[in-house]
This record gives C-alpha cells, structure tokens and sequence, in this order.
C-alpha cells in the first residue's frame, strides 16, 4: 500500500513537473530541458511499474533478493518477472541518469569542456547511455541472478518465516555470493559476484561521476561565473538556481539509492550475517520518484512562478465560478 501511495504521487509531481518544463521554460534552459523533460517520462515509466509490482527486497546472510508475491499479483510468474526484470532495469537507469544532469550543467558552464565532449552527436550519449546501462543491470539479473534450484531450498524456509510466503508463490531475483556444498563448506559463487561486480561498477561510476562533476562545477561557478561580464544577470541566476536544485537532487539520491543499495551489496557479498528483512529499499527507492521533482519545482523561479500562476488562476476561476 506504500508503495502504491508513493507512485500515485510520483505519477501528479513528475506529470506537474512535465507540464511546467513545456510551458513554463526560460529561454536560456537551452536544450537542457529536454534532459529535464526525458527524465520526467523515465520517472513516470518508473512510477507505472510501481503500481504493478510491489517488489520486496531484502538480504538474508549472503543473499540479496527481490521479489514479488503473486498472491498480491493479478499477472502469473512470467509476466511478472518480466515486470521485475523492468522495474530493475530502471533502478539502473535511475542511477546513471543522475550523472548525466551533472555532466550537463558542467558542459553548461565550462564551454571548452562542451564543445570538446558534448557537442554534436556526442551529446546524444547523456541519453543512451543511462538506457544502456538499465539494459545491462536487467540483463545482470536475468542471466546472474534467476532462480535456481539451490536459492530456491536456501530462501525456502526464511521466506516461510519472515513472510509466510512459500517459495512457490512468488518470483524472485537473488544473488547468492556464499552457498555451501555437501561438505558444508562456503565456496564463492562466480555468476553471482560478476553480476553485482557490473552493478556495482555502474553504481560506483554513476555516484563518482556526480562527486566528480558537482565539486568542478561548483568550483568553476564559484570562481568565475561572477568575473564573466558577458554573461547576462538572467543567466547566471538561472545557472544558480539548476546548480542549486541539483545539489539537492544529488542529496536525495544518495540517501534513498546509492546509500541504501551499495550497503545491501557490501553486506551480503561479505557475508556479514545482517539480515534485513525490514524492506528498505523497497521503501527508499518508492520514494525517491515521488519526491525527485519537488527541488526543480520549487527551486527554480520559472517553474515556481508557473505554479504559483496555476493554483492563483485556479482559485480566481473558482471565486469567479461561485459569484
């Protein structure tokens, strides 16, 4: 039922936040919108699947799992996993998309760095790459993380426990890093480390890329925006307010995804012996959509006014209506 509330208002923030980018964009956003206005439609797809799967995940000592119960599920197993292979693939999606804001604006800001790697087709990349890497993380848990016969007797009676679910009546997705043999003993398993090794470099990328871009771009802002004559009074208060909204669009990813989900990978792949059945991640990551758009909302003044114009306009007509 949370997640479900969090994707109802994902769905009314992030179409809020379409509409205003259409309508309500300053010149001088350039073709940045259309980045803006991109991730929008992602986070919208994103927040559909949300209202189809309701994923649960959580660790159990070296395992990591999503999963989906199909008692809460009108689709059968196939098509299910066809849902959570997608809803994964836009958890990877989300995290490279974030990158690509930060390596925008520092384009924006620095146009030697721009003309050098963002100019022509080469600034096509900021959109396909994110794709690619969604594709890739799907794939990584179709291929390195299915079910298997021995996840399936591993997770069988933690599942009864801590769900009262048989193992049967749901789909999941687990990387198990540490199963043990006939002899009782651990020994690594290859197919699940090289699965989340590939996540874990698209996540790591993906969050240094941010550190990387964000600190040169607030260090290039700081020392020059200010000296720049040309640069008109409207440009560089539009440059503040994106750099602005950015920064808090980096804070709430990195507390509600990168955090979560690298702590999740670091715990099972050393085997720790934390379990965590709470569904974090499943909560944090239900969130992040819904509340992603508020900062551009109400950080930048275009879009700002353009609210305030609607709800203003809204309450005339209904003041003139009741007259």
């Amino acid at each position: 039922m949370f997640q479900q509330t969090c994707a109802i208002v994902s769905l009314f923030t992030n179409s809020l936040l379409a509409f205003l980018i259409l309508k309500n964009s300053p010149p001088q956003l350039g073709t940045y919108k259309w980045l803006m206005f991109y991730t929008c439609l992602f986070e919208l797809v994103y927040t559909s699947l949300n209202i189809f799967v309701e994923p649960t995940i959580g660790t159990f000592q070296s395992v990591c799992y999503l999963f989906q119960d199909l008692r809460k599920s009108i689709f059968g197993h196939d098509i299910t996993l066809i849902f959570i292979l997608g809803y994964s693939s836009c958890f990877g999606f989300s995290l490279s998309i974030f990158a690509s804001h930060f390596i925008y604006r520092y384009g924006v800001v620095n146009s030697e760095f721009k003309q050098k790697y963002l100019a022509g087709m080469k600034h096509s990349l900021l959109y396909i790459v994110p794709v690619c890497c969604g594709v890739v993380w799907g794939l990584m848990c179709r291929i390195n993380l299915n079910e298997s016969p021995s996840k399936s007797a591993f997770l069988r009676i933690h599942f009864q426990e801590a769900f009262d679910l048989k193992i049967e009546e749901c789909v999941y997705v687990a990387s198990y890093f540490w199963p043990v043999d006939n002899h009782g003993v651990s020994y690594p398993d290859t197919i699940s480390f090289v699965g989340v090794g590939i996540m874990s470099l698209i996540l790591s990328s993906s969050f240094l890329n941010v550190i990387y871009f964000g600190i040169k771009c607030y260090n290039y802002i700081s020392q020059q925006l200010g000296e720049l004559s040309t640069q008109s009074q409207a440009i560089k208060s539009l440059q503040a307010q994106l750099f602005y909204s950015l920064i808090f669009q980096s804070a709430i990813p990195c507390l509600l995804m990168y955090l979560p989900a690298g702590t999740i990978f670091m715990i099972t792949m050393f085997d720790l012996g934390f379990d965590m059945e709470f569904p974090l991640l499943s909560f944090t990551v239900a969130i992040y959509p819904a509340i992603d758009p508020l900062p551009t909302i109400f950080i930048i003044k275009s879009y700002r006014r353009g609210l305030i114009g609607m709800l203003t306009c809204r309450k005339k007509n209904q003041i003139t209506t009741t007259s």
